[in-house]
């Protein structure tokens, strides 16, 4: 399972690209922005929050096989029923999804450390290394926020004013693995989302992933250029999807004013 820190999914932004994750609600307690919140400001969803429509048959296969684990570790009670047992298994695997969810979320904070105030963590100086080897010349933007003219807006790991953009993932046991195989067209359309959203018509893309435990090792892998278009059309077609379903448009708003 991969993550992307503090799950960017259901997340906000106002129409300046500024990050709209909580509000101040009628008392006066900060709480998580909803959609209704989003329709009376003018909010933007998130890049992820409009991947998040569509299936991921990797990430369900993963929640299942946790499930079923949790089966092995779980007895069930004398006085339990089978529904209540589901639930406390059910429980029990999402436990191991908002660790990993945790421990990505510290590396992520590591590395975005590393670009915005120079402190030197493991995961950062592996992927500095891996960047200085293939794009020695780039100037690097970190941890940067926008807001598109379709409609959503996003942060944007890293990327460069040339039109590298690159997204960091978190995994486990990822000694071994090849690069390829860890990349899958939610990659492909986050990146190409992002990248759209700062108005380049063409794109290098690299998913880096990091080791949850050995934060040292990365693996690296720069998409198929010719996807690129494949990939911005399909996000484009699942912001078309959530914008029907939700019958609110982000980019319509101030139009009539």
């Amino acid at each position: 399972m991969t993550d992307k820190h503090t799950s960017e999914s259901g997340h906000w932004y106002t129409q300046e690209g500024e990050p709209m994750y909580t509000i101040i609600g009628a008392n006066g307690k900060e709480r998580n922005t909803t959609l209704a919140d989003a329709r009376k400001h003018g909010f933007v969803p998130s890049v992820t929050g409009i991947i998040g429509v569509s299936s991921k048959p990797a990430l369900e296969e993963w929640k299942i096989k946790e499930a079923i684990k949790s089966t092995m570790v779980l007895n069930i009670e004398s006085d339990e029923t089978i529904d209540e047992y589901v639930r406390r298994c059910r429980e029990h695997s999402k436990l191991v999804g908002k660790k990993a969810a945790d421990r990505g979320s510290e590396i992520h904070y590591e590395i975005e450390q590393g670009f915005v105030s120079g402190k030197e963590s493991e995961p950062y100086l592996a992927i500095m290394d891996w960047l200085d080897e293939n794009y020695p010349l780039e100037t690097w933007i970190a941890e940067d926020s926008f807001c598109a003219k379709e409609g959503y807006g996003g942060k944007i790991d890293l990327y460069s004013e040339s039109g590298i953009f690159i997204d960091f993932k978190t995994k486990d046991d990822l000694k071994g693995k090849d690069p390829r195989r860890l990349v899958y067209d939610e990659h492909g359309m986050q990146l190409s989302a992002y990248a759209q959203g700062c108005g380049f018509d063409k794109a290098e893309r690299v998913s880096i992933f990091v080791d949850r435990e050995d934060t040292s090792l990365i693996a690296c892998h720069v998409l198929d250029e010719v996807t690129h278009s494949k990939h911005r059309d399909m996000f484009n077609s699942l912001l078309n999807y959530w914008k029907l379903t939700k019958n609110y448009d982000p980019s319509e708003v101030g139009e009539n004013e």
